[in-house]
């Protein structure tokens, strides 16, 4: 049977999964394929457009936004279940950024959430600004993730289980710990490697308070802020 785009890209995902995004080639899918490099441009323009399929592969994996009830609450759920998604595939952070492809998951997530900001009332650009802020919030944050356990590590990017399998409006638990303000990144590395913290005072009080949970609690609490200062803009923007 003839190979078809939806293997190769299912293929490539493995691939991303096990290898990570820097040793995946379409030299090293032919392979996995059992085809020839070639072949694979029957499918596949370049090794781009591989990347981008990936990428829109991935943002299938996204919930539609839930109908009704609090948008803050809408928002803070979609937000999460992007984390989700994002850490469930290795460098999957890198390569949804460094995708331009619009494809419909994509432009469906962001879409939905566009509309549950716009039931505020504020009007279409304040509405574009404060999806923009929040998606780039989410995916920078879980570039930040996965590149701290690269330096933790040793690997890649943090692995994870599928999102599908987390559960359902549940903030992942992470894999590595590590600091989203990159401080204990350091810290819990090798003594020898530590900085001083005596004349930084304030981060010397936050290592010393650092625990595996605070990447989590990171996340929350910018998620927090981050909502309530756009309550603030929104309602600024509605008249009322």
């Amino acid at each position: 049977m003839p190979l078809q785009r939806s293997e190769v890209v299912d293929a490539a995902l493995t691939l991303l999964d096990d290898i990570g995004l820097d040793a995946l080639s379409t030299r090293r899918l032919a392979t996995e394929l059992g085809v020839r490099p070639g072949a694979l441009y029957w499918h596949v323009k370049n090794k781009q457009d591989l990347l981008d399929a990936l990428a829109e592969k991935i943002l299938g994996e996204l919930s539609p936004p839930a109908d009704g009830g609090d948008w803050r609450e809408t928002v803070r759920a979609m937000a999460v279940n992007l984390r989700q998604v994002l850490l469930a595939h290795r460098d999957a952070a890198r390569l949804v950024a460094g995708s331009a492809w619009l494809g419909p998951n994509r432009l469906g997530f962001a879409d939905g959430l566009m509309g549950v900001l716009r039931g505020t009332g504020a009007p279409i650009a304040a509405v574009a600004y404060g999806c923009d802020t929040v998606l780039s919030y989410v995916t920078g944050f879980a570039l930040q993730e996965q590149g701290e356990s690269d330096t933790l590590t040793g690997e890649d990017s943090v692995r994870r289980k599928p999102a599908r399998e987390e559960s359902a409006g549940q903030e992942p638990a992470p894999s590595e710990p590590a600091s989203p303000a990159g401080v204990a990144t350091v810290a819990s590395g090798p003594a020898s490697q530590a900085p001083d913290f005596g004349p930084f005072p304030h981060l010397g009080a936050w290592v010393a308070e650092w625990n595996s949970g605070v990447r989590q609690d990171t996340f929350t609490a910018g998620l927090e802020i981050l909502i309530g200062g756009l309550d603030r803009y929104l309602t600024a923007r509605t008249g009322h």
